[in-house]
């Protein structure tokens, strides 16, 4: 590859990849240290695009400012996700599940999933917002259950993944499934996926697509949509995903009913898992903030719920996605030929986006590093290229405004029943985030709770469909 920076007048100047910005990492230092300590030491030193080279195998252009993000959102279809091209986790995606919205091609493929998707994801739908009641009852119980004594909680993750799958499988499948039988597929999803993703080289996506636990879990995924599709309401996902790819006079589109099914269950899952774990995460540490949020449940008891009518839950949430993006790094390919910081980046290039970078860059946020949720109660607009915690652009999360009730008003409840802090037994290591698939903690993370004892509730708050829309100081 070559690569031209600006010369004198109207000249240029090419040169080898050698003299551009580059970072050289070993496997054993990314394996010890994760990408987001590698990227954020790389970005110190150059303070802007840089090419990070693992042991010459791997190369990738990092773009953590700002200006690149403006740019990218100025030249948005030069920038595509790469599913041809292994090792690239979206290559990897589209082998597991096709052409499921988050993995399909830039076009009609994709625009097709979006128009399908868009409306069975909405807050506003009555089947999903009675879930995300139900879900928040269940997870305040939950931790009741452990302020009482009976049941501690030693592990926060496996609570929020059973809170996120309570939150969809029904609207989403109906009853064809348990909530226990959803957990495991969303487990065996992940596991699948980054074991594939450990496992991708350049030349053997043959191999991969044909390796026996791979096959063995697309043969589950798609009993179990068929299993769902014998009892499907009308009012669910697999029923109108059905209906719009006329499964019925098309056979054939069962491929595409499992994949896009399936893609929007564990998205929706597990993802809205992470974002609840690292905001109780984050309240834990700062109770102060649970208390301001109770405050702000007394005085919704008497009026129809909505986000706009909680700012202090929704500025907990936010700085939470500031701090703790689910996706830390976006993945992206040249499409052609660009040039960003005076530097020649060529077409099929590979790129990382990072919003870890950008979220914790003091020249765009006072004290990156501090958890404060008054940032977002002052902000009276979010700029696009400093706060992309779903992504940018047309393919940004489709399920964001979903995500966004689902958290809020999930914290809204849970603060107003009880308080809870981090185990004082417990490792802080075990808090500092790693990065595979999603944004993780590093180790298991266990609470103590206790409840608000006389301090009312919000049992009465429910979610109404007319109304729905849209300091930890933790280094990687």
């Amino acid at each position: 590859m070559h690569n031209e920076f600006p010369g004198q007048g109207e000249e240029r100047m090419t040169i080898s990849p050698q003299q551009l910005p580059t970072e050289h990492v070993t496997l054993k230092r990314l394996h010890s240290f994760g990408i987001l300590k590698v990227i954020e030491d790389g970005f110190k030193q150059h303070q802007g695009a840089f090419r990070l080279i693992c042991e010459g195998e791997s190369e990738l252009v990092i773009l953590g400012k700002a200006a690149h993000v403006q740019y990218w959102l100025d030249h948005y279809d030069s920038f595509v996700k790469e599913i041809h091209k292994l090792p690239s986790s979206s290559a990897v995606g589209r082998i597991i599940l096709g052409d499921s919205l988050t993995f399909a091609k830039d076009g009609e493929e994709w625009k097709n999933g979006r128009k399908m998707t868009a409306p069975l994801v909405s807050p506003k739908l009555e089947r999903t917002h009675a879930a995300m009641a139900k879900a928040a009852d269940w997870i305040t119980e939950r931790f009741l259950t452990a302020a009482s004594g009976t049941e501690g909680i030693d592990d926060i993750w496996p609570i929020c993944v059973e809170w996120a799958a309570r939150n969809v499988l029904d609207p989403f499948i109906g009853s064809a499934i348990s909530v226990e039988e959803g957990v495991r597929f969303v487990t065996l999803n992940h596991e699948i996926f980054f074991r594939m993703i450990q496992m991708a080289t350049a030349d053997n996506q043959e191999a991969l697509r044909n390796d026996p636990e791979l096959l063995a879990y697309q043969a589950k995924i798609r009993e179990l949509t068929e299993r769902a599709l014998v009892t499907a309401e009308p009012d669910t996902m697999v029923a109108a995903l059905a209906q719009t790819l006329d499964i019925e006079n098309q056979p054939q589109n069962m491929v595409s009913l499992v994949n896009m099914l399936m893609g929007n269950l564990f998205g929706s899952i597990d993802n809205p898992a992470t974002n609840l774990c690292w905001c109780l995460i984050h309240l834990a540490r700062n109770p102060e903030v649970i208390e301001r949020i109770q405050e702000e449940a007394e005085k919704l008891e008497s009026v129809a719920w909505s986000i706009q009518r909680c700012p202090v839950t929704m500025a907990v949430v936010k700085e939470s996605l500031r701090l703790t993006p689910v996706s830390p790094i976006i993945e992206r390919t040249t499409s052609e030929t660009v040039e960003i910081d005076g530097c020649r980046i060529d077409k099929g290039t590979n790129v990382i986006f990072s919003p870890w970078l950008i979220h914790r860059n003091h020249e765009y946020w006072e004290n990156p590093a501090e958890f404060n949720i008054d940032r977002f109660l002052q902000l009276k607009r979010l700029d696009p290229t400093t706060y992309l915690p779903f992504g940018q652009g047309k393919r940004n999360c489709v399920g964001m405004t979903l995500s966004l009730n689902q958290l809020a008003f999930t914290l809204l409840k849970l603060c107003s029943e009880c308080r809870f802090t981090l185990d004082p037994l417990m490792q802080m290591l075990n808090l500092r985030p790693k990065f595979d698939t999603n944004l993780h903690p590093r180790g298991v993370v266990a609470f103590q709770v206790a409840p608000h004892g006389s301090h009312p509730s919000v049992s009465s708050v429910a979610p109404q469909s007319q109304h729905s829309e849209q300091s930890t100081n933790m280094t990687p």
